[in-house]
């Protein structure tokens, strides 16, 4: 049977199945008390303190080296510190650690997830105090209403969208509440012009609206103008008259209203 070596007086290696741990030390010879007989309670202000078991434990080695870390007593410690750590220094650390670089990112229209846009129903009057009414099936005719007249006039559901360009100005879709027709702009006999469209109502609304049914939503004080996308400079117009069809006009401040009071609705 092989035979146990005597213990090397430069260094000395134990594992500890009780205790898990690796313990080194420089000599063997200075023992100062039995690891059982340990109080955490007695460390000095150093924190840590080596002791050296003398006694066997039954074990194949004829000395225990134990090294004690006070973790009790390192973690009561106040540690100085001139100043407290701020955000900056935070920051100052990853500039050390992470390089910022541009990531350019190329999206398919087919494949962006188009979560539905948020909306408001709303009731929108020229400054004439003419109300917008539904007349036939694809017109919207602006006129005065009294007393119980007024519920003639419609509900706008309107959705806010993403806008192709970036300005100060809201993108907006204006569909009729509980009806499946939404404004659009579209060329008709070299004019733009305004139009009651038919939508499939499983698609619409959605986020990225096709450029003819968004409109820049611009508001100066209590007063709102709608401005298309699709033609820029054409804004949604009433006429001075009564019972005359809601257009598409290029003229701002002139005969053509183009400012609207808006109030939300249920």
């Amino acid at each position: 049977m092989a035979a146990v070596p005597e213990l090397a007086s430069e260094q000395i290696e134990y594992y500890s199945d009780e205790n898990d741990l690796l313990f080194e030390v420089d000599g063997p010879r200075q023992m100062k008390c039995c690891f059982q007989d340990v109080d955490l309670g007695c460390l000095g202000d150093e924190g840590i303190q080596l002791q050296i078991s003398h006694q066997l434990y039954n074990k194949s080695f004829r000395q225990v080296v134990s090294v004690i870390v006070a973790v009790e007593k390192l973690r009561k410690m106040p540690i100085p510190c001139s100043e407290v750590f701020q955000d900056d220094d935070l920051r100052s650390l990853f500039s050390f650690i992470f390089e910022e670089e541009p990531i350019f990112c190329t999206l398919d229209d087919d494949y962006v997830c188009d979560a539905p846009p948020q909306f408001l129903n709303c009731r929108l009057r020229d400054i004439d105090q003419k109300c917008l009414v539904l007349s036939g099936s694809y017109e919207l005719q602006a006129l005065h209403l009294n007393g119980q007249d007024v519920n003639r006039q419609v509900v706008f559901c309107m959705s806010f969208v993403q806008a192709d360009e970036n300005n100060d100005k809201i993108p907006v879709a204006l569909g009729l509440k509980e009806k499946n027709l939404y404004l659009s702009c579209v060329m008709k006999d070299s004019k733009p012009t305004l139009q009651l469209e038919m939508v499939d109502p499983k698609k619409y609304p959605k986020r990225k609206m096709e450029k003819r049914f968004v409109f820049h939503k611009t508001e100066i004080k209590d007063k709102v103008e709608f401005e298309s996308a699709q033609y820029p400079h054409w804004y949604i117009s009433t006429s001075q008259a009564e019972e005359m069809p809601v257009f598409l006009g290029s003229t701002r401040g002139g005969q053509d209203i183009t400012d609207f009071t808006m109030e939300i609705s249920p």
